[in-house]
């Protein structure tokens, strides 16, 4: 009998981190040939219990379970320091990217001390030599892996949640990092529109690389790992990762133009798969099919006050009152008593009472069925989201036109994004990273119930065809497994 091969995924446990890696591991798993192992922080534990469960019930035929591996130390999060949320919110512009620059990206970019590093580092060793694997599939923003398999002589392949931008804008032709795509966090449009903006974004790339060299943190990093052995640069998204071949859910019509190497395989969006909501939710299902409806998810991070609540809601009434057949389902995080103020007679809800009351306006504290199996209802009109890799890439994968709302570092990416592609709207240009209820009313107006919605609607239908053939996570497998046998 022939041996299985074993694939072994390395990832952070931070979701926006690890869902692609979760993804990709399915498709291994309904392949018997295939002995799949993942080795993370205990936080992601049971979204791989989870995962196995999943994909016996959705296989027709019997599959494998993966086998999962815990990583010493201190996670993403946890090493960052930080108790509520994990990254900062900060406005677009120059100012708000030497923000993020100085404030913001350290969290990224320098998690870990030295010691904390290390811990990270030999415990990826460790997982390696018991696991044997044929190749090992990590994470970017999990550098310590990357140097593990670089000192055994591993085989291994990135795989990334993030785009052709994130990857590849220091090796563009004709230094076009500098003039012609928007730096990081700037939220300038694309293409460029004035001299101001292209010295600007040649001022934050200068402000970015010095953010870099300068950071003490990623210095204190980088002297201990070459005390302990460990030459040259940090491998990470900022330094590159050599000739490492990266697979990612980016493709040139779901990105704006980038020349692209071939050791860069872009996948289309790469997503979990989902019980259909029919099934598994019929009652949310059922109200779905009511009404055109507006789905509000803003991720695990963005905390809703009653200021925010109330600008959200008042923009809301807005659309309700020019388009009285759509209703919204709005995933809704508060912390304290904010909640329940929201919904009192005093509370900045009183404003879509009547819908609330009616169910026109569907208010939850978690969604109870994945954003993507809500999002294929056909029904669902619209997306409004932060601007995260997997949200973007979510609507993108549903044919649905976007709303977003940026609040941090490659956020403002997603809205350049949008725009751009002509399938959505920055609905925050001006308030950024907060909402200013006018504005936002607009943008909901512009998707949704003006002259530009048809167009709208059109161009996210014809960009998701492709991905209705095939599915991402199918694609970053192939590609994998074609790599093994390399």
């Amino acid at each position: 009998m022939t041996q299985r091969q074993r694939v072994l995924f390395i990832t952070n446990s931070e979701l926006g981190q690890s869902t692609v890696a979760l993804a990709v591991a399915h498709e291994f798993l309904l392949r018997v040939e295939y002995d799949v192992h993942i080795a993370s922080f205990p936080e992601l534990e049971n979204a791989v219990t989870e995962l196995n469960e999943q994909t016996a019930i959705l296989s027709p035929k019997p599959c494998c379970n993966a086998t999962f591996h815990t990583i010493a130390g201190k996670s993403m999060k946890q090493a960052a320091g930080r108790k509520a949320e994990f990254i900062e919110m900060h406005p677009p512009g120059v100012r708000g990217a030497v923000f993020a620059y100085q404030k913001v990206l350290p969290a990224t970019f320098a998690s870990w001390n030295g010691a904390e590093y290390m811990i990270g580092y030999s415990s990826s060793v460790k997982i390696i030599n018991d696991v044997r694997p044929n190749i090992v599939v990590i994470d970017p923003l999990f550098s310590q892996a990357i140097d593990a398999c670089k000192e055994m002589g591993q085989q291994y392949v990135v795989l990334s949640p993030n785009t052709f931008k994130d990857h590849l804008i220091k090796y563009q032709p004709a230094a076009g990092a500098l003039w012609k795509y928007p730096q990081l966090g700037s939220g300038f449009d694309y293409p460029f529109v004035s001299w101001y903006t292209v010295f600007a974004n040649i001022y934050l790339t200068l402000r970015i690389m010095f953010a870099r060299l300068s950071n003490p943190l990623l210095k204190e990093v980088l002297e201990y790992r070459r005390s302990c052995g460990l030459a040259g640069r940090i491998p990470s998204i900022f330094e590159g990762f050599g000739d490492a071949n990266i697979v990612l859910p980016s493709t040139p019509d779901i990105e704006l133009p980038y020349v692209v190497p071939e050791r860069i395989t872009g996948c289309g969006p790469i997503l979990p798969p989902v019980v259909p909501i029919a099934k598994s939710h019929p009652e949310l299902e059922a109200w779905l099919q009511r009404a055109p409806t507006v789905l509000v998810n803003l991720g695990s991070h963005i905390i809703f006050d009653e200021p925010f609540a109330l600008k959200f809601a008042t923009a809301l009434r807005v659309l309700l009152d020019r388009r009285p057949d759509i209703q919204i389902l709005w995933k809704l995080k508060t912390q304290g008593e904010t909640w329940d103020s929201l919904f009192s007679k005093e509370g900045a809800f009183q404003i879509i009472a009547k819908e609330i009351a009616d169910g026109r306006v569907r208010i939850e504290k978690w969604l109870a069925a994945q954003p993507i199996a809500i999002l294929r209802i056909p029904t669902v009109v619209c997306m409004v989201h932060h601007g995260g890799s997997n949200s973007y890439h979510e609507a993108i994968s549903a044919g649905v036109p976007q709303i977003v709302l940026p609040v941090w570092i490659d956020t403002y990416d997603f809205s350049t994004r949008v725009e751009y592609l002509g399938i959505g709207v920055w609905g925050s240009r001006t308030a950024a990273p907060k909402v200013d209820a006018d504005e936002l009313s607009k943008a909901f107006i512009r998707v949704l119930a003006s002259d530009e919605t048809t167009g709208m609607q059109e161009k996210a239908k014809a960009i998701s065809l492709p991905f209705s053939k095939t599915e991402g996570r199918t694609v970053a497998c192939e590609k994998i497994v074609e790599l093994m046998k390399c």
